[in-house]
């Protein structure tokens, strides 16, 4: 099996080459996985605007994934840009985190809370519980206040952070599981775990565990649910 991983950001070899590690930590044995980020678009995803830049390099990574013959594709990053528009133009299985980290999450506990980065971030993560269907699940949103570019520069300090926001989102807010809230804090979950004692649900292997049980099972998106775009001229 081999599944393509977008990272819908301007070149940073220090990320790719943590997601490419952290998920080969929880790939089958048969599974390859590639990790790609873009040619043009935002340095990180951070707002609206970051999403929109990001698209049109996201749609034209899922085509070259899918005429590369991979068999499944992750938009790896919480907010899943362009998850809807891909899925049109892609036959292939096409996942993104916050989707499978909020089912997965659904599964395991009545209510979680994600603990993501800025501010600025927390509506589109209650957009998304309503686009997704589980608002009644979603305890809070919390955040650190460290940009994705700082995540790995500071490290030690977003533990720290992710540790005191999640024990308040358990103990103040009702929360029985926490969804990490940025694929750039990919790794942490394990620890951060042990500290809370509850499920804390890492995105991007979630995403790729999904993305491998959708293969297996030969499923892919309904396209009653995601038609294939009508042809017509385009010019980007």
């Amino acid at each position: 099996m081999k599944v393509f991983v977008i990272l819908p950001i301007l070149k940073h070899p220090v990320y790719e080459e943590i997601t490419l590690k952290e998920l080969a930590r929880v790939a089958s044995k048969d599974t390859e996985i590639h990790v790609e980020s873009l040619e043009k678009g935002p340095a990180s995803i951070e707002s609206a605007y970051d999403e929109a830049l990001a698209v049109p390099g996201i749609l034209e990574l899922v085509r070259k994934a899918e005429t590369q013959g991979f068999d499944a594709v992750i938009i790896d990053c919480m907010g899943d840009p362009g998850l809807e528009a891909a899925r049109e133009i892609a036959s292939i299985p096409v996942v993104g985190p916050c989707q499978a980290s909020m089912a997965i999450a659904s599964t395991i506990a009545s209510r979680f809370s994600v603990v993501t980065i800025l501010k600025n971030v927390v509506p589109l993560f209650h957009d998304l519980t309503l686009k997704y269907g589980v608002a009644e699940k979603i305890a809070s949103v919390r955040t650190i206040e460290v940009p994705v570019l700082d995540l790995e520069k500071r490290w030690n300090e977003v533990k720290e952070a992710l540790a005191r926001e999640g024990r308040e989102a358990v103990e103040k807010d009702g929360a029985e599981a926490i969804i990490l809230g940025c694929t750039g804090m990919i790794g942490m979950a394990e620890e951060l775990r042990d500290v809370l004692k509850v499920p804390v649900v890492d995105p991007a292997p979630a995403a790729l565990l999904v993305a491998e049980a959708l293969v297996r099972l030969k499923l892919s998106q309904s396209r009653i649910k995601y038609p294939t775009p009508p042809e017509k001229v385009r010019k980007l």
